[in-house]
C-alpha cells in the first residue's frame, strides 16, 4: 500500500468503506445492480476525497463489473479504463493486469474476440501467473478460431490451479468439440462439481451431451442436452451441439436444418466454422 493510502485507512473510515464494499458485492451477486452501483459510487467518491487511490481504483473496477452485468459495455469500459489508469500511476502491475483481464472479459462477452485476445495477452504479460488472465486468453483464442492456442492457455492456468473451474470448462469443451470424449467428460464433470454460472453450466452440459453421444450413450446425452436447453434455450453453442448430436445419432435431416440456421446467426467464428464443417460432412454422407 502506498503512503497516500496508509493513514486514512486506519480507524472507523476503513471499517465504513469495508462495510459499504461488502454491501456492493452482495448486491451485485444478487443481481440488484442499482444498489450495487449506488454503493460502488459512494466508495469511489469517499476514496477520492480521502486520497485513497488504490481503493478508488478498486471502486471503478467494481463499477465496471456492475455495468458489464447490466449489459452496458461502453460504461463498463470507461470504468475499467479509469481503474487501469489509477493502478498504472500507482505502478501496481498485478492490479492493472486484473483490470485488463476484466476488460478482455467484457470484449469477449460482446463478441470482440480479437480485442479480447489482445487485452488478455497484455494482462498475462503483466502477471504471467494470473489464472484469470490466462483463462480469459484461452476463451478468446478458442472462440476466435484457435482451439490449440486456447487449450494451451487453459493448460497453463490449470498448472497453476488445477481447480480453476472456468479453465476446466474451456479445456473440456475444446476436447468435446475435437472428439476426445473421455478427456472432455473428466474435465467437464470436475468443472460442474466446482460450481459455474448458469450460462457456463449450459455450455458444459451441452459439451457433455456431445461427448456422451460420441460414446454411444444416447439417453444420457439427451438428458444433458435437455438440461442445457433449460438453462439457456437460445444459446447458439447449445443449438450447434444439438445439431451435432442429431448427426451422431442418425437424425441427419434435422441436423442439416439446424446447421443451416446457425450459419446465418451472428455467433463466434469458431462456431460458424464448426457449423460449416459439420454441414459439409453431412452433405458428403448424403451424396449418392
Amino acid at each position: 500500500m502506498s503512503g497516500a493510502d496508509a493513514s486514512p485507512l486506519s480507524g472507523p473510515s476503513a471499517q465504513e468503506l469495508a462495510s459499504v464494499w461488502a454491501a456492493a458485492e452482495a448486491a451485485l451477486r444478487a443481481g440488484d445492480l442499482a444498489t450495487a452501483r449506488f454503493h460502488a459510487t459512494s466508495i469511489a467518491e469517499k476514496s477520492r476525497s480521502r486520497g485513497l487511490q488504490r481503493r478508488f481504483g478498486g471502486a471503478y473496477r467494481l463499477l465496471g463489473r456492475i455495468a458489464r452485468a447490466d449489459g452496458d459495455v461502453e460504461s463498463a469500459e470507461r470504468a475499467f479504463r479509469t481503474a487501469l489508469l489509477t493502478y498504472t500511476l500507482l505502478e501496481d502491475g498485478c492490479a492493472a493486469a486484473h483490470v485488463l483481464a476484466e476488460m478482455a472479459q467484457t470484449r469477449l462477452g460482446a463478441g470482440h474476440f480479437g480485442a479480447a485476445t489482445d487485452l488478455s495477452r497484455q494482462a498475462v504479460q503483466r502477471a504471467p501467473g494470473d489464472v484469470r488472465a490466462l483463462t480469459v486468453l484461452g476463451y478468446a483464442q478458442w472462440l476466435s478460431g484457435s482451439p490449440a492456442d486456447g487449450a494451451s492457455a487453459f493448460e497453463q492456468a490449470l498448472h497453476i490451479n488445477r481447480d480453476a473451474a472456468s479453465a476446466l470448462a474451456g479445456r473440456g469443451q475444446i476436447r468435446a468439440d475435437l472428439g476426445d470424449h473421455h478427456g472432455a467428460l473428466a474435465d467437464l464433470g470436475r468443472a460442474l462439481s466446482l460450481g459455474l454460472s448458469p450460462s457456463d453450466e449450459a455450455d458444459v452440459r451441452s459439451a457433455r451431451a456431445l461427448a456422451l453421444a460420441g460414446l454411444g450413450e444416447r439417453d444420457a446425452a439427451e438428458a444433458e442436452l435437455a438440461h442445457a436447453l433449460a438453462l439457456a434455450p437460445d444459446r447458439v453453442r447449445t443449438r450447434l451441439r444439438r445439431a451435432r448430436i442429431r448427426a451422431v445419432t442418425g437424425d441427419t435431416e434435422q441436423a442439416l436444418r439446424d446447421l443451416e440456421e446457425i450459419r446465418f446467426t451472428d455467433t463466434a467464428p469458431v462456431e460458424q466454422a464448426t457449423a460449416r464443417r459439420a454441414l459439409a460432412g453431412l452433405r458428403r454422407t448424403l451424396s449418392p
